[in-house]
């Protein structure tokens, strides 16, 4: 893949001279006290050979896969069988048995049908149809450069995809086989791809790379996703933002960032996503196409750098009065950023939402929150996000007298939602997180079952983290994690729960109290 796990973030200077470097930005604290100029953090694509490996990756996922599968069937067999013993068929008359006999005659003969002479049509067919349903998310530019030949790299990583994905929902044990051969053949082909300089800078790199994002998600716990992610940042990062400036690269670029954004908030690190070039040039050409989603992952992406200053702070690295003025003060200006993004988007969609009685004791609240288009419930979802990470700072920065509502204060706003909180009420940060839940509803119903689940996947991890353990509405994050696995097929939403995208940092809010 591309890339290397682990590789140290200072700068080259500091690499250069074998010193630990503090990684502050534009450049370094180290640098400049030496007095030596700093070379900052620009990294050049580095390949690794990792034939070995991958396949001892597949081979692991394939066992472990085939395990699920068979104690899920071994249980579905159970539960058939305890229905059937006490189903009225078993008491039919000898007629009727008959019959019944002669039904499950045809029937085994439909099932022996084989799906061998258009498997890969019917797997194809089911993914496009199904996994991307709802929300523009990877078509049509994830069959860019398709060519249905074995030796071509779209097409593999499209099949592993597909197939992998129609295993996990049918319990399908050829497709998995098919989908972990097609796997390694996508991995051996985008090897020599990323050796080629042309090709590696080459939109459909990037596109292969985040079909196997998604296969990850798909087929394992998520250690596999986070490296092809990596893969994903170096490739946008070498190609630079102006690259990103036309169709259909500025839509690569607008889905992929976000999983890059979430990769930064886990490691607390400065996201180079969040810089102004980043935030400005790949719309410079087509400025109408900047919407109010793009711009609020442009404040996602600007969050990093004060998780970072967070985590100095948790470390002792940063520690002084100075340093805590600075952070409440940048922590400020940030939340009235998102104000103001709040006040546009209720200006831009007025009256856009709706509530659903829910009568469901397993749902901690009584109405859910329904939208007139997707579009507005993930937009609404993604400020909710930011609002409580900023919200969670200002308790440990400030302590129990942090009032959210005081940088709302400058930022004029009319209400047309009456569902929703606005800037100025009052609010608790688990008042936030539970808008959040009320829009879980709509996003796994309706035609966009699984382009919701997209959304949900990372802003749900994130929000469950409000909530104390098991409380009704901790659970029910819990459960939504296993429906989307099980609805969805992403095994990766079974592993999301234990620990959550800020860590230790946020765990304990009364730390500067």
């Amino acid at each position: 893949m591309v890339g290397v796990g682990g590789r140290s973030g200072g700068c080259h200077t500091c690499r250069r001279r074998r010193v630990k470097c503090d990684e502050a930005r534009p450049k370094c604290d180290r640098c400049v006290k030496a007095k030596v100029p700093c070379e900052g953090y620009a990294r050049d694509l580095k390949f690794v050979d990792e034939k070995g490996r991958a396949q001892k990756r597949v081979q692991i996922k394939r066992q472990a896969y085939l395990e699920a599968v068979q104690a899920e069937d071994e249980q579905f067999k159970a539960s058939r069988q305890t229905r059937n013993s006490n189903s009225p068929e078993n008491q039919r008359t000898p007629g009727q048995t008959k019959e019944r006999q002669k039904q499950q005659e045809v029937g085994a003969v439909q099932e022996c049908l084989s799906l061998a002479g258009f498997r890969d049509k019917v797997e194809l067919t089911f993914m496009l149809n199904e996994l991307f349903a709802g929300w523009r998310l990877f078509i049509p530019w994830v069959m860019r450069g398709y060519r249905g030949t074995d030796d071509c790299t779209t097409t593999q990583s499209v099949k592993a995809l597909s197939s992998v994905y129609f295993a996990r929902l049918h319990h399908d044990q050829k497709s998995l086989d098919a989908g972990m051969k097609s796997y390694s053949n996508a991995l051996r082909l985008l090897r020599v791809d990323l050796k080629d300089n042309k090709a590696a800078y080459a939109l459909p790199s990037v596109t292969n790379v985040l079909s196997l994002v998604i296969f990850e998600m798909l087929a394992s716990s998520g250690g596999g996703m986070i490296q092809h992610l990596g893969g994903v940042h170096r490739l946008i990062e070498a190609r630079g933002p102006e690259r990103h400036q036309n169709q259909p690269e500025l839509d690569v670029f607008e889905a992929a960032r976000v999983g890059i954004i979430h990769q930064y908030w886990e490691r607390k690190k400065p996201c180079f996503l969040g810089t102004r070039e980043w935030t400005t040039i790949p719309w410079l050409k087509h400025p109408e196409v900047k919407t109010l989603l793009s711009m609020v992952i442009d404040q996602k992406a600007e969050l990093p750098v004060l998780l970072d200053d967070m985590e100095g702070l948790r470390t002792g690295r940063r520690s002084s009065p100075s340093d805590i003025q600075d952070l409440c003060q940048r922590l400020t200006m940030q939340m009235q950023k998102l104000y103001s993004w709040r006040a546009a988007w209720e200006a831009e969609n007025p009256n856009c939402v709706y509530s659903i009685h829910i009568n469901d004791p397993a749902i901690p609240y009584t109405q859910a929150l329904y939208f007139n288009a997707m579009a507005r419930c993930v937009e609404l979802c993604h400020y909710n996000t930011v609002l409580v990470q900023l919200h969670r700072m200002g308790r440990i920065l400030i302590g129990a007298t942090f009032d959210p509502t005081i940088p709302a204060g400058s930022t004029p706003i009319v209400r047309t939602n009456k569902l929703l909180l606005l800037p100025g009420d009052p609010k608790t940060v688990q008042d936030v997180g539970m808008e959040f839940l009320r829009c879980v509803q709509y996003q796994l119903t309706g035609p966009h079952r699984s382009g919701g689940i997209f959304q949900l996947i990372f802003p749900l991890r994130a929000t469950f983290e409000v909530f104390s353990p098991g409380t009704r509405e901790w659970q029910y994050c819990e459960d939504v994690f296993n429906l989307m696995a099980d609805r969805g097929g992403f095994e990766l939403c079974r592993r999301m729960m234990p620990a959550g995208i800020c860590g230790r940092l946020l765990q304990d809010e009364g730390l500067m109290a």
